[in-house]
């Protein structure tokens, strides 16, 4: 739970009618995908006729409070809470999917937090934006030892087979390895580039990394296929995928892996004959 101060009038009659706004926004955007033009026009309808009376009773309790009417509000730091944790969930790549406390930064009982690294903070349970991913990745993560984690990227902003090697030591960037970090990436790359390649079918396999999203060192590795567009321009704007496409390609690359390792022999680590 965040840590607060006394809550003002003005806190309250916030909270009240953001939560209402949460409530209507998550409505609508459910009702959006209703099948069929008459159900979602009767939904729409009854979604107006039940909630608007409340948002406007909610802003006139906001308008209210700068005359010192207050709000009743069952439980006002959960809720700040919550809203912050539903502001992360749907914040795209937006300005303030990076601020700390998105909501409750504006409520002056809040006592100020630090800005937290978005890799730190998905591994310990923490809401983050969907663009961060997620503690346990389409498919399952690949590696996952004492120096990295890899698993496919985040599904609406990468194409299928995307790659994103974590450190999971927290630290910015390459100036900042340690030796068995530093010994480790380059043949972890070369350990998972033709994998990726045969399962994805492309002929090249860009990487991508400039710890802009977060200050915590991480490595894409995105593969181009036949067709898409070279070079940087594909690296803008790469394209997209389903979790389920993710998942297909993690399982052949895991596969590759797995027929990779078996192939070994166990003594000396020299391939078989």
């Amino acid at each position: 739970m965040k840590d607060f101060q006394d809550f003002s009038a003005s806190d309250l009659a916030r909270l009240a009618l953001s939560a209402q706004l949460q409530k209507l926004s998550d409505a609508f955007r459910l009702a959006s995908v209703t099948p069929g033009v008459a159900t979602l026009a009767d939904r729409l309808e009854a979604l107006l006729d039940s909630e608007v009376p409340t948002l406007r009773a909610s802003i006139a309790g906001y308008l209210g409070a700068a005359e010192g009417t207050t709000t009743h509000v069952a439980d006002p730091a959960a809720t700040a809470a919550q809203l912050d944790a539903w502001y992360l969930r749907h914040a795209q790549l937006e300005p303030l999917a990076r601020v700390p406390d998105p909501f409750s930064r504006l409520l002056s009982g809040r006592t100020p937090g630090e800005r937290t690294c978005l890799i730190c903070a998905k591994y310990a349970g923490n809401p983050v934006p969907p663009w961060a991913g997620f503690p346990v990745p389409p498919g399952g993560h690949l590696i996952d030892d004492d120096l990295w984690r890899v698993g496919h990227g985040p599904t609406p902003y990468w194409p299928a087979g995307t790659l994103l090697i974590e450190s999971r030591r927290h630290f910015l960037d390459y100036a900042d390895f340690a030796a068995d970090e530093a010994a480790s990436l380059g043949p972890l790359i070369h350990r998972l580039t033709e994998p990726l390649k045969q399962a994805t079918g492309a002929p090249r396999v860009h990487l991508f990394s400039c710890m802009e999203g977060t200050e915590h060192f991480h490595l894409w590795m995105v593969p181009r296929v036949p067709g898409a567009t070279e070079g940087r321009t594909f690296i803008a704007e790469p394209g997209h995928c389903t979790p389920s496409e993710a998942e297909e390609v993690i399982h052949k690359v895991r596969a590759a892996l797995d027929a990779e390792h078996s192939a070994e022999d166990p003594a000396d680590g020299e391939a078989t004959t």
